[in-house]
């Protein structure tokens, strides 16, 4: 999709960042405050959000609703971040809703993402959606999704990432994710580390709201490829498309949540329709396998340090140590991405490493700021690339059959368009 009004939102500064709910409050109560007559699940967390808002999407749409889905960022197309049922927002909609925005946003200086939040409130109220599962942009109080008053809330996690915007401890990004948290809203809590719970204890407290932690009001249990999940229900034997362990974690919160709708009269839930729904999950980009020229190749976009080592504990367990070309690229936009750390986390299941520079609106880390950060921690075999083109290239002459390629979302976004002419090439 090409047109003045994409190309306006662009020129917005794809990633320029200004914490507040002021603004969007006052375009959305302009037009009309949409996000009113929705019924929302709205997600925050380090890491996970995503795919546990895809897999909320999926149960209920299942169910027999009409749900609508809003995700940043996109891997390819900014309509990706609008769905209805698993659709992208059609071009043509997507140009019609910017342009009904626009004006708004000119005058009340909106940045690209309470733009698109705007739209997203409008499509979804326009189209009538049963359900709205709403992501969090960037930690939770301030960020302009905050201004909805869900049916549910849900926090994966807490780690390190956006530590200029968010703080630099657990406790201080647990409070910004703690601002998600609404009077008498239950919310469900993923894998929390125990210095950030305190923070949730105090505000579920203060706002008199009910809290439902995983491994303590819920659990799930891995046996042999499958889950199962205990909570009020018990669900067995269920086959989840994303693949990972840690996606058990996003599983169980999306569970707990539809425990949830239906203790509130919201919907009632059938265990043979949970079955078929966690089966069509689709989350492109996490844990996903391609073969190439008897290579396989493992693409997860871990994005931060507490991303990597989960993807890098799945794959200790799966006996992976040392067995892969691992191909990284980054992105530093705060200047204070641990990439490093990241690194070496990395270096646990890597024989090879290929580090990159790609094309990104974001700040990259450049291959020069790879040099230097690594210089003394160079046991293993590394080479630096340009584009993900020419280590893609190089990787599938080189003797090791299991590549993984990670980093960040901006990172795998292009892997993918590489990926899809090597294989018209094969």
């Amino acid at each position: 999709m090409s047109s003045s009004s994409l190309e306006w939102l662009y020129q917005l500064g794809f990633h320029r960042i200004k914490p507040g709910l002021a603004r969007i409050t006052q375009v959305l109560t302009r037009l009309g405050n949409p996000q009113r007559k929705l019924k929302i699940i709205h997600i925050a967390g380090t890491n996970g959000k995503g795919s546990t808002a895809a897999i909320v999407a999926e149960l209920l749409k299942q169910h027999g609703f009409k749900v609508g889905l809003y995700t940043s960022p996109h891997l390819f197309k900014l309509n990706e971040r609008f769905k209805i049922n698993g659709q992208d927002i059609p071009d043509e909609t997507l140009e019609a809703l910017i342009s009904e925005v626009k004006p708004l946003a000119q005058a009340f200086n909106l940045t690209f993402f309470e733009v698109t939040t705007a739209v997203a409130f409008l499509y979804f109220s326009q189209t009538e959606v049963d359900f709205a599962v709403i992501e969090c942009g960037m930690g939770g109080r301030l960020d302009a999704t905050n201004v909805v008053f869900p049916k549910v809330t849900i926090i994966t996690n807490v780690g390190f990432d956006h530590t200029k915007y968010l703080g630099n401890t657990l406790e201080k990004i647990a409070y910004e994710k703690a601002g998600i948290i609404k009077r008498k809203v239950p919310c469900v809590f993923g894998n929390i580390k125990p210095q950030a719970l305190p923070v949730f204890y105090h505000k579920l407290s203060q706002l008199k709201t009910k809290g439902y932690f995983l491994n303590k009001d819920f659990f799930v249990v891995e046996d042999h490829g499958l889950w199962n999940y205990y909570g009020e229900k018990t669900f067995k034997d269920l086959s989840l498309s994303l693949s990972g362990k840690y996606q058990g974690e996003n599983l169980g919160c999306a569970l707990k949540t539809l425990e949830i709708l239906e203790n509130l009269n919201l919907l009632s839930i059938d265990s043979e329709t949970v079955k078929k729904a966690l089966k069509e999950v689709r989350w492109k980009g996490r844990y996903e396998k391609i073969k190439i020229r008897e290579k396989e190749i493992l693409i997860d976009v871990a994005h931060n340090p507490d991303g990597v080592e989960a993807l890098v504990k799945d794959l200790l367990a799966k006996g992976c140590d040392k067995s892969f070309l691992v191909i990284f690229g980054v992105t530093n936009e705060d200047g204070q991405k641990p990439f490093l750390d990241m690194f070496l986390k990395l270096s646990q299941i890597s024989r090879k490493t290929f580090l990159c520079e790609f094309s990104s609106h974001r700040k990259i880390v450049t291959l020069s700021e790879w040099k230097k950060a690594i210089k003394n921690y160079t046991q293993e075999e590394v080479v630096f690339f340009p584009s993900p083109q020419e280590a893609l290239r190089a990787a599938l002459n080189e003797p090791i059959s299991k590549i993984l390629v990670t980093g960040s979302i901006y990172f795998v976004a292009e892997v993918f368009k590489v990926l899809e002419n090597f294989e018209k090439e094969v």
